[in-house]
């Protein structure tokens, strides 16, 4: 007697990364806020929330980029993706300058919190990822199987 395993859905891999990526820097910033306020200021923690702003709407719409053209274009990903990094890039860099221009949240702080914080999440998401054809995506949770 066989059994089937049914297959796990593909549908939407790189959204459900980003969201666990969001969900993680939700969890994380009201330490990080707190202890940035209590040591550099407010400014500091606008700046700081500012940036964790930044890199979770660079994940969603990143994700949001390589999903729709994954189901449009597949053959276009790898372009689409870099292309779509390149303009996200600019648009980051675009508002850090009007943010230094505007002098209104913490320099420093600002810049280390978006360059920090995307390389955490980045490394802390590495752990949850399923590196496997089985199970493309996150990590299947024990106990909680797809039907």
């Amino acid at each position: 007697m066989e059994f089937a395993v049914p297959a796990p859905s593909t549908d939407r891999i790189e959204s459900t990364i980003a969201h666990d990526l969001a969900r993680k820097a939700v969890i994380v910033a009201p330490v990080l806020l707190v202890g940035i306020g209590v040591w550099r200021g407010l400014d500091a923690v606008l700046g700081a929330l500012v940036a964790l702003v930044i890199v979770v709407v660079n994940f969603l719409v990143a994700a949001r980029v390589l999903g729709w053209t994954a189901r449009v274009a597949p053959h276009a990903l790898t372009g689409v993706a870099l292309m779509s990094f390149l303009v996200r890039l600019g648009i980051i860099t675009a508002v850090g300058a009007g943010i230094k221009a505007l002098d209104v949240v913490d320099w420093p702080v600002f810049c280390f919190t978006l360059v920090g914080s995307y390389f955490l999440l980045l490394f802390w998401e590495l752990r949850s990822v399923s590196l496997t054809l089985a199970y493309p995506g996150l990590k299947p949770r024990p106990g909680h199987h797809e039907e």
